[in-house]
């Protein structure tokens, strides 16, 4: 009796383990929940809605929900610490995003560090800031992973693999395709499937689930797995973090503000966690400048 009251309680603690993994799955990897966005609802007072609007765009790399979740927060940040009200706009891709702030719809954008190479060479856009990762430098990696249950261990184990990827325009895809397959003399041919998916988390989502082999994403992204269940196949070299950037006839006046008021935000600050804690987790450890020259690695791979 007392064996089978046993056999019970583990295979109890066994579904509640799997009903866990799976809830967890579609809570932080939930790509189909759209939050509605409403420009300034989460600052409603007299006199911030009397500050000019300064609009800053983001390349849509994650689902709206999660974007408006992670850098709202940074928005409401700045429009509390300077003298103008800064709102999102959403893209629907990655070239909206550049697209917006050449025709001056928004005064800043988020990108990745792909986009903003062809954005410079074709626009003369200009970094302003990079984030800093958990070590405080500005740099971060690309991984190709698969299920830790997958037999795949290396690169060359790729072939008749069905590979998922995140946009055309992200750095991650291009350092997959156009920098590590010649080097290891992979062809595309080779693989039974390549997809990419507009976000991240799809990726993540349909490795996990067991949909394709292997995917690429970004580096933190996949830290926030802790059970077990990714095998980390390649990391990229480090590159420098994605920018913000603005125009080249960039509002002076507002982006010092935004520059001075994000760059106070770093390891010296006594209350950067607090002030970070609700903040997209690429941008919880502060800023540092950027420079052009910093993504001459970047360049490299989009030739």
């Amino acid at each position: 009796m007392k064996k089978k009251k046993l056999i019970l309680t583990i295979l109890g603690i066994i579904s509640l383990a799997i009903a866990f993994t799976f809830l967890f799955y579609n809570y932080a990897l939930n790509i189909t929940q759209v939050i509605r966005v409403n420009p300034g609802d989460a600052v409603s007072d007299s006199t911030t809605r009397k500050k000019p609007v300064v609009f800053i765009s983001v390349i849509s790399r994650y689902p709206p929900n999660i974007i408006y979740r992670g850098y709202q927060p940074i928005l409401d940040y700045l429009t509390s610490k300077t003298d103008y009200r800064f709102e999102l706009k959403l893209s629907s891709d990655y070239n909206e995003a550049v697209n917006m702030l050449i025709n001056k719809e928004v005064s800043a954008a988020f990108l990745g560090s792909y986009v903003y190479v062809k954005a410079h060479k074709e626009h003369g856009v200009i970094p302003i800031l990079k984030p800093l990762n958990e070590n405080f430098v500005p740099f971060s990696r690309s991984v190709l992973f698969s299920k830790s249950s997958d037999g795949v261990y290396n690169i060359g184990d790729l072939k008749h693999k069905k590979l998922a990827l995140p946009s055309i325009e992200s750095f991650s895809s291009n350092w997959l395709l156009q920098y590590e397959f010649p080097k290891n003399n992979i062809h595309q041919k080779d693989l039974a499937e390549i997809t990419n998916f507009p976000h991240h988390q799809s990726v993540i989502l349909n490795v996990v689930k067991g949909k394709y082999d292997v995917g690429v994403t970004r580096e933190y992204l996949i830290k926030k797995i802790h059970d077990g269940s990714i095998r980390i196949i390649l990391y990229s070299e480090p590159l420098p973090t994605s920018p913000i950037v603005v125009a080249a006839d960039y509002q002076k006046t507002v982006i010092d503000a935004l520059k001075k008021t994000l760059l106070e935000i770093n390891q010296f600050n006594p209350d950067r966690e607090k002030i970070t804690k609700e903040w997209d987790a690429e941008f919880i450890n502060g800023f540092v400048e950027a420079r052009d020259e910093d993504y001459n690695f970047v360049r490299l791979i989009s030739k």
